[in-house]
């Protein structure tokens, strides 16, 4: 095939598959009961290439890839918007956090990526295709912010809409809609509302951990935003245990004998790196990130803004959940640095054709 040999060579393939074999060899000097597991949900990194090959030989599968998203996202929100204002499906879906896709961070994040998709295409369209794209992106901010519940959502919208703004819009729009942003913020904390309320509990609940007495460390961080301090906690004593190549696959534990609760992530892309395979294993992973922005960078303008603005949301949601680790999310990301690399490779190899062929005179 034309572009196979550049696709196996490039560091969007590579990186990730390191990630992986570092991973694996971790199990021959550290045993720890989780890492086979850890290791088989690592294994989805390797799909990189495959499916960069497809997307090579059938590029108009991305146009379906991102109408296909927006599609279901776009059932998914009417069906939250069913369940949360008019209380449909009751036994299927919880009008007070009318979650419908997986977990309820799932849910937000990716409609957070719905949001942004939406507005790019209001901002190509035009009359009632304009204001239809608009509307779905308003109903899926209200979505986010004042019926289903995960801060994650909230973190993921404000960073994807301010990236795409930066990059999409002219400076004096981008400069308007950061601004109106700033001040539904604002608003936000000043009228009574659900986010508001969400994101003053988590900031409590970290405090709460924070200030937990040796006798009640458990008890003071059983919240959501408590565990996740506990976990930064735990997760900074292993990672001085073995800065440089970390404690191997699946060595992240955290257990609650009150409450019984137990897992092996600690929420946090960068500290699980850290913690299995040292800062080795994070500068691979920053690296992966640094390229796949690079090679973004080099897209057409509208490609470029759409691929940026996916992995700002991805960077910002990896500070509060492992999302190479999550199945969906990783899956869609695997695919994101895919098509990215299928779009990749022939612009450079055309570039190169280009700057090879003798000038002609004038």
């Amino acid at each position: 095939m034309k572009y196979l040999r550049n696709l196996i060579v490039h560091p969007m393939v590579i990186l990730p598959a390191l990630m992986t074999g570092l991973l694996a060899l971790s199990l021959l000097t550290h045993h720890h009961e989780a890492g086979p597991e850890m290791v088989e949900k690592y294994k989805k990194l390797l799909y990189v290439l495959p499916l960069a090959l497809f997307f090579v030989l059938h590029s108009a599968q991305s146009k379906a890839l991102f109408s296909g998203f927006l599609l279901g996202n776009g059932l998914v929100l009417v069906l939250s918007m069913a369940g949360g204002l008019f209380h449909l499906f009751p036994e299927h879906i919880d009008p007070a956090n009318p979650t419908v896709f997986k977990l309820q961070i799932t849910h937000n994040f990716f409609m957070a990526m719905a949001v942004f998709l939406w507005l790019e295409r209001a901002r190509i369209s035009q009359g009632s295709g304009r204001i239809g794209y608009l509307l779905l992106a308003l109903a899926a901010c209200c979505n986010i912010l004042f019926m289903v519940q995960g801060r994650v959502g909230y973190i993921a919208l404000i960073a994807g809409i301010g990236a795409w703004a930066l990059l999409s819009l002219k400076p004096r729009q981008a400069l308007l809609a950061i601004g109106s942003g700033v001040v539904v913020i604002c608003l936000l904390f000043t009228i009574p509302n659900r986010a508001a309320e969400r994101i003053t509990l988590g900031v409590h609940e970290i405090q709460n951990c924070l200030q937990q007495k040796t006798g009640d460390a458990y008890s003071a961080c059983d919240s959501s935003m408590g565990q996740r301090t506990a976990f930064i906690l735990q997760a900074t004593q292993l990672i001085e245990q073995a800065p440089l190549l970390g404690n191997g696959a699946g060595s992240f534990w955290y257990h609650n004998p009150e409450t019984g609760y137990s897992v092996n992530n600690p929420h946090n892309q960068y500290l699980l790196e850290t913690i299995q395979n040292g800062a080795v294993g994070l500068i691979i992973f920053l690296l992966w990130m640094a390229i796949f922005a690079i090679a973004a960078w080099k897209q057409p303008p509208r490609e470029k803004s759409i691929f940026i603005t996916l992995l700002v949301i991805y960077l910002s949601g990896n500070l509060f959940n492992s999302f190479l680790l999550d199945s969906t999310e990783g899956h869609l990301f695997v695919i994101l640095t895919a098509l990215l690399l299928a779009k990749h490779i022939p612009l450079v190899q055309r570039k190169k054709n280009e700057s090879s062929l003798p000038s002609r005179p004038s």
